[in-house]
């Protein structure tokens, strides 16, 4: 009898383990229930696919720190108002009433081209409405090979941005846009002194931040252009972190880039202290230029740097440019929150 029981008793065990060790698959999450091998190529995941694969790697996290108790305080102090700062007056019933920016022109003196130069701007609605004191994020966007300042504005940048902006998903921005000199700097020279590089960063910028009510803490800056266009917003923006929050490489021509290591946004991407660059790759999936894109985001990824990826039906032509546009100008602008420029502008009012 004894052993009749014994039998049954470890009987119920067993059967208990089984139950037991399925409530506990159950409770895993899905993706430990079905875990798919690693793919080296996030792309290679649908080559095919008419849907836009982004990838975003994070950096390597930080043990959290211990949490220690703190006293609370026995008052609570009255908090100072804060001033208003009218960002988008054309929300106003009484003020600016503007659905759409202007696009205007200049010249800018550059002493490394002996000449002055053509740039095309896009100013936010508003911009020139009478007494709008309000400085703005600033983008400057270069042009691809032969093309010329107008490319930009032929992809639909400027009608994008009235769009995010009359909709209010993204706050007011101004766009520069320069004409380059592709028989000389632009096309036949790597980075450095006497470059286009130079003409960015020492002529076109600080006549921009003169001319035009720019935001000029590089929070509220951003680089970015497309095939030749593309390497040098990369390379400007590798070796100037100090200057850029983001930096957009749209089909950058790295594979027939004939930089030195010094200038070469490959190179510079393996040891530049860009850990705080926002960092936006793309290509369209017959574009020549997709391999040299993942090759960068990849030497990214081996330092744990934030980045992101897309791809999406095209070849290195206008129409998948185009079709980007949007997504181009929802990345640069991500980071401008109303608050944070409300912040400062507050701080560049203070005398």
């Amino acid at each position: 009898m004894k052993t009749l029981l014994c039998l049954f008793r470890r009987l119920l065990i067993a059967i208990s383990i089984v139950i037991l060790g399925s409530c506990v698959e159950l409770a895993l999450p899905a993706q430990q229930l079905n875990m798919a091998p690693a793919i080296s190529d996030p792309v290679d995941r649908a080559p095919n696919s008419s849907v836009d694969v982004i990838v975003n790697i994070a950096p390597t996290p930080t043990p959290a720190p211990t949490l220690t108790a703190t006293p609370l305080p026995t008052s609570t102090p009255t908090p100072s108002p804060i001033p208003t700062i009218n960002l988008r007056p054309a929300l106003s019933s009484e003020s600016c009433r503007e659905m759409s920016g202007q696009l205007a022109d200049g010249y800018f003196p550059s002493k490394v081209l002996g000449q002055s130069q053509h740039y095309l701007i896009y100013l936010p609605p508003c911009y020139d409405y009478p007494d709008n004191r309000t400085k703005y994020p600033v983008i400057y966007l270069f042009h691809g090979s032969p093309m010329d300042e107008h490319h930009w504005v032929n992809l639909g940048v400027t009608h994008a941005a009235d769009r995010l902006i009359g909709s209010g998903e993204l706050p007011p921005f101004i766009i520069v846009m320069p004409r380059a000199d592709l028989e000389g700097t632009y096309n036949y020279t790597n980075g450095g002194a006497n470059s286009w590089e130079a003409i960015v960063v020492n002529e076109l910028m600080p006549y921009i931040s003169r001319h035009y009510r720019t935001l000029e803490k590089r929070d509220y800056r951003a680089i970015g252009g497309i095939s030749r266009g593309g390497v040098w917003s990369l390379e400007i923006a590798f070796r100037h972190p100090d200057l850029f929050e983001s930096v957009g490489g749209h089909s950058p021509a790295l594979s027939v880039n004939l930089s030195g290591p010094e200038y070469d946004p490959l190179v510079l991407a393996k040891t530049a202290p860009i850990d705080s660059l926002r960092i936006y790759l793309d290509a369209g999936q017959q574009d020549w230029t997709r391999a040299s894109a993942l090759q960068l985001s990849k030497v990214l990824a081996d330092r744990h740097l934030p980045y992101t990826f897309t791809t999406a039906p095209g070849d290195h032509e206008n129409d998948y440019w185009a079709s980007q546009v949007e997504a181009y100008l929802r990345f640069y602008a991500a980071p401008w929150k109303m608050e944070k420029i409300v912040a400062a502008q507050l701080a560049s009012q203070a005398p």
